[in-house]
């Protein structure tokens, strides 16, 4: 019965999800950062990062150099992430308030009204902005052909796969990633807004089956701290920039008030 329903849901919400659709192929040929939230972000001056188009996925916009960048969408697909209370994944799952999704409502999406978000679906319930585009699961464009991405892999799987799913479909060619630190070698654990300096966690065969089709339709790579990448193109932070990678603590890149906010969540180290 439940994945009945799973199949009816595109059809019901087609009024929603077809506002997707019109950023099909918008730019296409052109090239963009997709930004996450790994912890390299430490090191990087994100002004640097200003001459192309930016797509964050995450927390970003609490990010003290966020306005320079160039930032028309950003996203957080998360599901169920914009209501009252959240599941806790970290240690013993329990219920609690969350609150970072307030304050990133009300300082960001109702700050940036001109900037586009692109937020699962499930979250229509409680989180309603002319600014927001809705996501589900994989894109239902019937034009789109058999052997295209999202028909052939999962692309809802995870912000990696849903941001560089959304950046193909508007038709970008070229998709640099940017914090997405389980596609360096080596990788480090933790977030930019975290405490410290990170864990060096292996991640073997990480998103391999995923990048093996997705460099069909774009060229894609990683931007690393001092590492390299397994199955897509890396480049260093210096070599891409032409600057060293200069470290920051978590308060230097957030303020107080943002960070106090991160912190109210289990398994987040910010202090």
């Amino acid at each position: 019965m439940l994945d009945l329903l799973k199949n009816f849901i595109p059809i019901i919400a087609s009024p929603l999800l077809s506002k997707f659709f019109r950023y099909k192929n918008i730019h296409k040929g052109q090239t963009c950062y997709l930004m996450g939230d790994g912890i390299s972000l430490k090191w990087f001056d994100l002004s640097l990062f200003g001459n192309e188009l930016t797509i964050p996925c995450g927390f970003i916009p609490f990010h003290k150099q966020f306005n320079e960048l160039n930032t028309p969408y950003l996203i957080l697909a998360e599901p169920f992430y914009f209501y009252p209370t959240d599941l806790t994944t970290e240690g013993t799952k329990k219920i609690i308030r969350n609150q970072i999704q307030k304050i990133y409502i009300k300082d960001v999406i109702d700050v940036y009204r001109g900037k586009q978000f692109f937020i699962n679906l499930s979250n229509f319930p409680t989180l309603r902005r002319e600014n927001i585009t809705y996501i589900y699961k994989d894109n239902f464009d019937k034009e789109l052909p058999d052997n295209y991405l999202s028909k052939r892999i999962d692309t809802s799987v995870g912000s990696l796969r849903v941001s560089i799913a959304i950046a193909i479909y508007m038709g970008f060619e070229n998709i640099k990633l940017v914090g997405y630190d389980y596609t360096h070698v080596p990788s480090r654990s933790l977030h930019w807004y975290e405490k410290g300096e990170g864990i060096i966690i292996p991640q073997p065969n990480y998103q391999k089956d995923f990048f093996e089709i997705a460099k069909e339709f774009a060229d894609i790579t990683t931007i690393t701290l001092d590492g390299e990448a397994k199955y897509i193109n890396s480049i260093t932070y210096k070599a891409y920039t032409g600057h060293d990678p200069i470290f920051r603590e978590n308060y230097e890149l957030v303020d107080e008030r943002h960070l106090q906010v991160l912190s109210t969540w289990p398994g987040y180290k910010v202090f």
